[in-house]
């Protein structure tokens, strides 16, 4: 078991070595006895903005993958549907692609093996011009019909569940749509307060914040430290809508980490098997699976948008797990393997 002591020592010493490589850096780390350490560094905005704090809001892009696949894993305890429901049979308005008359289904979207590229085609186009204009939302040209239809123009790169893990934000995407109509719910938002947040206490872990939490939300940057403006991915939330905070995230990681003492054991159990081996990645149920520490398993994701990057991940069998965000561009992958590492040992 790993002392507070040390915990709080690791934490702050990683955070050191990281924390001027970035505008803002909040570093946290929680232990399945339930110590918890979170060390700051940096600010909300550049350059002078205040520090950001463990309930500072941060968009986590990604990371928000392994909340829409625990929905999954969570209807699925509930009967709503298996991990073998096609999608088509969820989505009726939209001819969902096949190849080999094999349909997709609903765990080759949380696996990355439904053979879709990884954005859909409009994106592409939008994702330049933004980039090219340094400023906007590359998303916001993309809402669910216009998803859905790109969906049902897209061909196959493989027959569903054959091919090596493709990563998609086109079928992460897909895929919260799916649960959203599966729950018979009005969002991705709702759903994800009504059967995640709440259940676990996580109060800050919202699509769009409000009045309050707004206050609390770090400022994006881009390149040379400049502001950008915030993503909402309204078209695809299941893909990497969220924002949330260290004490939140930490909050979830714990449940990871003692899915038993929480309300959603099962579904949570149900994420982390490994169902698709790689080469160096293997992928359960949103979690991408590595080898870390000798023997020992990570279960991680990381994200980005425009402005922000984040990583959470946990080994379970030295019951720990860590929570890295920045509002900024530089990747925060590192800091998290680190920690993990230093912590596992």
């Amino acid at each position: 078991m790993i002392d507070p002591g040390a915990l709080d020592e690791a934490v702050e010493r990683i955070a050191a070595r990281h924390g001027k490589q970035h505008v803002g850096l909040v570093v946290g780390a929680v232990t399945s006895a339930g110590a918890r350490s979170v060390v700051p560094k940096g600010g909300i905005r550049a350059p002078n903005g205040p520090a950001p704090r463990a309930d500072s809001l941060f968009e986590i892009g990604s990371v928000t993958k392994v909340f829409t696949a625990l929905l999954l894993a969570e209807a699925v305890t509930r009967g709503e549907l298996s991990l073998d429901t096609p999608v088509g049979d969820l989505l009726p308005e939209v001819a969902v692609p096949t190849r080999d008359g094999v349909a997709i289904t609903v765990e080759h979207l949380a696996t990355h093996t439904a053979g879709l590229p990884n954005n859909p085609m409009p994106l592409r186009a939008a994702i330049w011009a933004a980039w090219k204009a340094r400023a906007g939302d590359p998303w916001k040209e993309i809402d669910r019909a216009a998803l859905l239809t790109a969906l049902g123009e897209t061909e196959l790169r493989h027959t569903p569940g054959t091919g090596r893990i493709a990563y998609s934000n086109l079928g992460a995407g897909v895929l919260g749509h799916a649960l959203v109509a599966a729950a018979a719910r009005h969002d991705f938002g709702e759903l994800v307060q009504s059967r995640i947040c709440e259940p676990l206490g996580m109060v800050d872990t919202v699509l769009l914040p409000n009045r309050e939490q707004a206050q609390r939300e770090a400022d994006g940057h881009r390149r040379r430290r400049r502001t950008t403006g915030h993503w909402e991915v309204a078209g695809l939330p299941g893909a990497g809508a969220l924002r949330s905070t260290a004490t939140d995230m930490l909050t979830f990681l714990h449940a990871q980490l003692r899915p038993d003492a929480t309300p959603l054991g099962p579904a949570i159990a149900l994420t982390h098997p490994e169902r698709r081996p790689g080469k160096r990645l293997g992928i359960g149920l949103g979690w991408l699976r590595v080898p870390i520490s000798g023997d020992h398993i990570m279960l991680w994701h990381n994200g980005g948008t425009g402005g922000f990057r984040a990583v959470a991940g946990f080994v379970p069998a030295a019951g720990v797990g860590v929570v890295v965000l920045a509002n900024d561009l530089r990747s925060v992958d590192r800091v998290g393997l680190e920690l993990l590492t230093a912590l596992s040992t």
